[in-house]
């Protein structure tokens, strides 16, 4: 036996076919690239064991013999992948091109498979037919790769289409009591199914006020969890503006209540001991109402 041929362990191969050169080192060239068996689906593998090599270097007069009933050889046919995203996105153009308008997303979380493709044609994916029920808005998708090949193939695929809406979210943790910032605001799109009545739409409705109660990132927001930032507390000391055409008086005052900025809120004035109603304007600063005053 010549002892320079060797069976390799395993083989990654390219084409359709596996040849000798493929299971075979030290084995002449003239035979290296003579098929004997075809190739697994790509992406896939196939063990050949000790019999079936026998066989074939008996067949070929390959100088090999097996030494155990575990000599093998795993074959892998080399892939390029297209992904279950790269698919969904195919298929959201495709929607679009059908009449739905954007934003939306597509779910096909039926589907996880990878498509795997021989590595000598172009990794693209059509659509090449697309049944569309927009009351329930869920499609089957004909999906095709290799077009133009003799590797062309078509899968069937189902699944749904969710209109989105841009709505503003915080990105990082607020705690209760906090002021929301600029910076801790951007819009995101998110699916209009998952939006709760009382969702805030307009980034402008949450920078500048005050959290009612924590919230989270990248959940939507309520307008029941922001309020105006409480500019008087409830036992703070005041200073009362009361303004006319002809005078401009003001006085210290002790407030009875919580109050942001436009609340009409009840302050003890400290001069008199009259509780008068007032206006908050700023921080620890309030307006005399002269038609409620007591």
């Amino acid at each position: 036996m010549d002892v320079n041929i060797l069976l390799r362990p395993d083989a990654i191969v390219e084409g359709q076919y596996v040849t000798l050169g493929d299971i075979f080192s030290g084995i002449d060239l003239e035979q290296s690239d003579i098929p004997v068996a075809h190739s697994p689906q790509p992406g896939r593998q196939t063990v050949l064991d000790y019999r079936w090599l026998y066989g074939i270097a008996q067949r070929h007069k390959v100088q090999w013999r097996p030494r155990t009933a575990a000599d093998q050889i795993v074959i892998t046919r080399a892939s390029q992948t297209i992904s279950i995203d790269e698919i969904a996105d195919a298929i959201k153009d495709a929607l679009v091109d059908h009449g739905i308008k954007p934003p939306f997303n597509v779910d096909l979380s039926g589907e996880t498979f990878q498509i795997h493709l021989p590595v000598d044609i172009p990794a693209a994916v059509e659509i090449t037919g697309l049944d569309v029920n927009q009351r329930t808005n869920r499609f089957i998708a004909n999906v095709t790769t290799g077009s133009q090949t003799a590797q062309r193939r078509t899968y069937r695929m189902s699944g749904r289409y969710f209109p989105l809406a841009q709505i503003p979210v915080v990105v990082e943790p607020i705690r209760r009591g906090a002021v929301v910032r600029p910076d801790q605001v951007e819009y995101r799109n998110i699916r209009t199914e998952r939006l709760p009545a009382g969702t805030i739409s307009d980034i402008d409705d949450v920078v500048g006020k005050e959290a009612l109660r924590p919230v989270k990132p990248d959940e939507p927001l309520m307008f029941r969890d922001f309020s105006n930032p409480i500019l008087v507390r409830r036992g703070a000391l005041v200073t009362i503006r009361l303004v006319t055409e002809n005078m401009s008086l003001t006085a210290r005052g002790k407030a009875l209540e919580d109050g942001a900025k436009g609340s009409v809120i009840r302050v003890m004035n400290m001069t008199s001991n009259k509780t008068i109603q007032v206006e908050v304007v700023a921080e620890n600063e309030v307006r005399a109402l002269p038609a409620m005053s007591q």
